[in-house]
């Protein structure tokens, strides 16, 4: 409001200048002249002055969501890290059952008593808060660096629903099966303990158990998978954190 109070008093100067009876003409172009000048060089360092203000807004908005991202790819790092290390007891329980059937030496007590994880499952999960919120404020724009633009978005909008839907597939369909093929099949004792071995020479359950160990193998490594193209971008956002802020 300052300058614009300066520019009019300026603007008012100039006309004053130019209509000033007691004054040469060419003393009156001169002095409108000047304060034309004058107002064109407040106009333009105005200008430059909110250019500037908006472009260092619009980079601090830039570099602090880049600094977030990288935390919530850190915390999803660990969060994988750790659930790799919850699940693995239900993935070696599927490995060795599966080799005690083909070898044809059932281990009852480890099989029933193990058999939770049966039913054991970890959804994949992700905080996209700080990303949807930069979406939808429009800011996503002031990412410079399109490729690391495009790893981000593809990373959110493509990698992470995809993985959420692959858990989401194997693990309800698992327990739409234990539901429906094995639980009102097998013998259950007052503890709850399920006495899956005595169902585990059936072909449907020696399919079900190699369907399930292979698919969860898979899932396994399209996780690590994932994990890498989180650490591909986690450097990404470095590199740009070094060299532009």
């Amino acid at each position: 409001m300052a300058e614009e109070e300066k520019i009019r008093e300026h603007a008012k100067q100039a006309l004053e200048a130019l209509t000033d009876k007691k004054k040469k003409w060419k003393d009156r172009l001169r002095d409108f002249l000047w304060e034309i000048l004058i107002i064109v060089v407040a106009i333009n360092l105005t200008l430059w002055f909110h250019s500037w203000s908006d472009k260092r807004h619009d980079r601090e908005l830039e570099k602090d969501f880049l600094i977030g991202m990288r935390n919530d790819l850190n915390n999803l790092n660990i969060y994988m890290d750790s659930s790799f290390v919850k699940f693995q007891p239900t993935l070696d329980y599927y490995d060795s059952v599966w080799v005690q059937i083909n070898e044809h030496r059932i281990d009852k007590a480890f099989v029933d008593t193990n058999s939770i994880h049966l039913i054991n499952a970890l959804y994949f999960s992700y905080d996209n808060s700080r990303f949807e919120s930069f979406k939808s404020s429009g800011y996503l724009r002031l990412i410079e660096n399109p490729v690391l633009l495009q790893d981000i978005t593809h990373l959110y909008t493509v990698e992470f629903p995809s993985q959420v839907e692959a858990d989401n597939i194997i693990f309800g369909e698992r327990q739409r099966d234990f539901n429906t093929n094995i639980i009102s099949k097998v013998r259950l004792d007052f503890s709850g303990k399920m006495y899956v071995s005595e169902i585990l020479n059936s072909l449907e359950m020696k399919n079900r158990i190699f369907f399930y160990s292979s698919g969860f193998h898979e899932n396994k490594r399209h996780k690590k998978a994932l994990l890498q193209l989180v650490e591909q971008v986690k450097n990404e956002i470095n590199q740009e954190l070094k060299t532009r802020f």
